[in-house]
């Protein structure tokens, strides 16, 4: 009887302390991404990514952590270059607003893709605000297709 009280203070315990929680009212943010290669761009030389992201929060933007998956056609990891990409970034987004930008992949190839590759599993690791706060998602518990 003991051992079944013990674990069920466990249990209580565990959940209102060992995990983040997130509920859709809490998530600061929204981003998109999509996979670019366009002859004559000026913001990358092989390829990029085109981020659409609002900053749903009440605080100003300064710096972004984004994490992202890059897949073939097939669904199979993209061999041009490293699957998981980790990126920071400084933005200046003022609460409420929302802005589109370019990050360009180039240094993160080996080769050239001949085919677009797909941007899955899109999230931001950190938010950094411009008072100093920082958001934290580094598992992408919140992520974006």
């Amino acid at each position: 009887m003991k051992r079944l009280i013990k674990f069920f203070l466990f249990g209580i315990f565990f959940s209102l302390t060992g995990c983040n929680v997130f509920c859709l009212d809490s998530i600061p943010y929204v981003i998109s991404g999509d996979f670019v290669m366009e002859e004559d761009s000026l913001d990358y030389e092989i390829c990029g990514v085109d981020f659409f992201l609002i900053n749903q929060s009440d605080k100003d933007i300064r710096k972004i952590n984004v994490v992202f998956f890059l897949f073939d056609q097939d669904g199979e990891p993209a061999y041009e270059c490293r699957n998981k990409i980790s990126v920071v970034t400084e933005l200046d987004i003022d609460a409420g607003e929302s802005c589109n930008f370019i990050m360009s992949l180039d240094k993160f190839m080996n080769a050239i893709p001949s085919d677009p590759l797909i941007v899955d599993y899109l999230y931001l690791a950190e938010i950094e605000y411009e008072d100093g706060s920082v958001w934290k998602d580094p598992l992408g518990l919140i992520a974006f297709k």
